[in-house]
């Protein structure tokens, strides 16, 4: 029977055969990396989201300090920070607000124009970084026990290929540094 679809349906994968009857082709191992890289990151992220609840910050608290920490004695203008969180502008001023009365940041409006407002940390909030960086390494350090290294070191180089499409095993690094 000839395709009235007009698809080419000798591009499409093979179906192999399995179990139950779902469908699985060729981007099986994939798949599966994907969900084991998926399934790592996850569990890491809920880690370090504990890690600062301890410190009673939520993610974007310390996503911020961290950046307003990073732009150093200058600080960051409010606006900057919204791009750098991508976060609405109106919520960042709430954090600023938030983290401003709890003494973990200043702010300081420019002289040449009084809308502009600069973010910087306080010594408490530098403290607040600090633990909170702390805790996190601590909860990580527990997990990256549990791995064992050198199928972490694959699944990583793997997840690299799979994402990024950049080859960073040892063959292709070293075939590289030859050319």
């Amino acid at each position: 029977m000839a395709d009235t679809t007009g698809l080419n349906t000798t591009q499409k994968p093979a179906p192999i055969a399995s179990g139950p009857g779902f469908y699985q082709d060729e981007s099986l191992a994939d798949i599966r990396l994907a969900a084991t890289f998926r399934r790592g990151f996850r569990q890491a992220m809920v880690l370090i989201n504990r890690a600062l609840a301890e410190h009673d910050l939520s993610p974007l608290q310390y996503h911020l300090l961290l950046e307003a920490g990073a732009a150093g004695e200058e600080g960051i203008v409010q606006g900057e920070l919204a791009e750098l969180l991508q976060t609405p502008e109106a919520r960042v001023s709430l954090l600023v607000h938030e983290l401003s009365e709890r003494g973990l940041v200043d702010t300081v409006r420019t002289a040449a124009d009084r809308r502009v407002v600069r973010v910087g940390l306080t010594a408490a909030g530098s403290r607040a970084v600090r633990g909170a960086l702390a805790s996190q390494r601590e909860a990580l350090a527990h997990l990256a026990r549990e791995f064992d290294s050198p199928w972490v070191g694959d699944m990583l180089r793997r997840a690299v290929q799979l994402y990024l499409g950049v080859d960073i095993s040892l063959e292709s690094l070293t075939s590289q540094n030859l050319d």
